[in-house]
């Protein structure tokens, strides 16, 4: 018998997914972990059994690796999986193009398989806003928007996308796939991002190394010539996740996760240099990077209607997060 309190996450000890098992466990669901460790940590879950007193299964396992999720799932009897697990570099995604589809596309597809064998209905998708590409005009991107992946990357979550909507068209399956913009923020030190390629860790990784932050384009057409993102707290994107899996209605099969306000880069880098106290290294003013859209801001109208979701916190919370227990 499924309990439906139990939860698989995958990526459980990734930045995202860790945050999501915090949420899960506070409002009183348990969770398991299963997470390869090839970027997740194994700090963020002993933390997490620390913070809240309770026993947390951890498996150190491949998502391709059938017979060990097999036997998760088995054991576990989950009421749902939230598949976070993921490879996650746009810039390592060109490189190595096979290896991204296999574990993003061909390892979902083993999850939801495996789902199907064992009669787990619910499911929710840690997906991407890198499934839309770069958007030609300034208008904030809505789920029915054209998906134009630039990198293998982004066409690997699509694909994966793809297949978790075929599992959830099937009679009883629930859940949805959640396309999250700019992860940014921290419910504890312990739980930090600890990527190389999100703008808020590359600044901060700038300043520790006593270097100026780099501004590429200062000429696009937003309200001070840098380029517009929009930015969640990783708490909010947790809550959204928690939502999702109380949902007892029949959710759309994809759903924007975004604050639906855009920060720039110069924003960004000044919020940052605020909370440092930084006024060494003033940025450097670099050309505009190819490919580089102008703007992405989501259009968070279809969440906001259907989980009643609405973001708590700001960018300048989400950034003074890093910095204060």
């Amino acid at each position: 018998m499924n309990n439906l309190k139990k939860w698989i996450i995958t990526g459980g000890s990734g930045y995202v997914g860790s945050h999501i098992a915090n949420e899960f466990i506070k409002s009183g669901m348990n969770v398991v972990i299963y997470d390869s460790q090839q970027q997740g940590l194994q700090k963020r879950i002993d933390f997490l059994k620390a913070k809240h007193d309770t026993d947390i299964p951890y498996v150190i396992g491949d998502i391709r690796d059938v017979q060990t999720f097999s036997k998760v799932v088995e054991t576990h009897e989950p009421f749902g999986i939230v598949h976070a697990a993921a490879l996650k570099s746009v810039s390592e995604s060109m490189l190595k193009e096979k290896e991204y589809f296999d574990v993003n596309l061909n390892g979902t597809s083993s999850i939801l398989e495996i789902c199907k064998l064992f009669d787990v209905e619910n499911f929710i998708f840690s997906s991407t806003a890198a499934v839309y590409g770069s958007p030609k005009d300034f208008l904030p991107i809505k789920e029915g928007d054209e998906t134009n992946p630039v990198s293998p990357y982004g066409a690997s979550k699509l694909a994966a996308e793809r297949a978790v909507t075929d599992f959830l068209k099937l009679s009883g399956n629930y859940g949805t796939s959640l396309r999250y913009f700019n992860v940014v923020g921290t419910g504890a030190p312990q739980l930090q991002d600890n990527s190389t390629e999100n703008l808020v860790p590359i600044i901060l990784n700038k300043f520790k190394n006593g270097q100026a932050p780099v501004i590429y384009g200062t000429d696009y057409e937003t309200r001070d010539g840098t380029c517009l993102r929009d930015y969640i707290d990783v708490r909010d994107l947790a809550r959204a996740h928690r939502l999702a899996a109380e949902s007892i209605r029949n959710l759309p099969y994809v759903l924007n996760v975004g604050s639906g306000i855009g920060g720039t880069v110069r924003e960004v880098i000044n919020l940052v240099m605020q909370e440092l106290a930084q006024k060494t290294f003033e940025p450097v003013e670099a050309l505009r990077r190819s490919g580089d859209a102008a703007a992405v801001c989501a259009d968070i109208s279809l969440i906001k209607e259907v989980l009643e979701f609405t973001p708590e916190f700001s960018l300048q919370e989400s950034i003074k997060s890093l910095f204060h227990d």
